[in-house]
């Protein structure tokens, strides 16, 4: 996070002096002009200040500045200045205007704001993934639900141990002699009886 400062407005010409301190404590100087007509603001640099070593790099453009439009938020004075940097490796930016009783207050709090609009953008990108898992969890759930499952084995009285299905049929028994057969006929009834689901 950044903070912009305008420490200068110049009415008949429209020319702006501001400041940009970077959270590690870089300052930018800047100065532009103003059109009222179409709410650009162009800012240009012409120092920086502070630990200079770490932007030397993202600095060596001569032509580096803010180019964006000046727009009001709301009836209470509060402007959002937005648009892209000039520059190499840049991007876009957007400044949003703070009360100055909350900056003399407590300086420390601007940190806290960015950080607070931050976390809350990345809640914002995370929630939906969240949601979007335990719906998956939801629907596997639901998918492998436990069913009342019902042995099929062939005779209902008997159990196969090698889980195929067996019809217990005498007649079908390679170990009984024809007159076992006979013997159990009555049996020989009920036991054939199958159930296919």
């Amino acid at each position: 996070p950044a903070m912009l400062r305008v420490t200068g407005f110049q009415v008949v010409n429209s020319k702006v002096n501001a400041t940009m301190i970077d959270h590690s404590g870089v300052e930018v100087h800047l100065a532009g002009i103003y059109k009222k007509e179409d709410f650009h603001l162009l800012l240009q640099v012409y120092q920086i200040t502070g630990p200079v070593e770490i932007f030397v790099n993202k600095f060596k453009d001569d032509h580096w500045a803010l180019d964006g439009h000046v727009s009001s938020e709301s009836p209470g004075g509060t402007f959002i200045y937005q648009g892209s940097v000039k520059g190499q490796g840049f991007g876009q930016f957007g400044f949003q205007r703070l009360d100055l009783r909350l900056l003399e207050s407590d300086p420390e709090s601007i940190g806290r704001h960015f950080a607070s609009n931050s976390s809350s953008v990345a809640a914002a990108i995370l929630v939906p993934f969240i949601a979007l898992i335990i719906a998956g969890f939801v629907l596997y759930l639901y998918k492998h639900r436990r069913r009342p499952k019902v042995p099929f084995n062939g005779y209902a009285g008997h159990e196969n141990t090698n889980v195929r299905a067996t019809f217990e049929n005498p007649m079908y028994d390679r170990n009984i002699q024809p007159t076992d057969i006979m013997a159990t006929e009555a049996e020989f009834t009920v036991s054939t009886v199958c159930t296919a689901v």
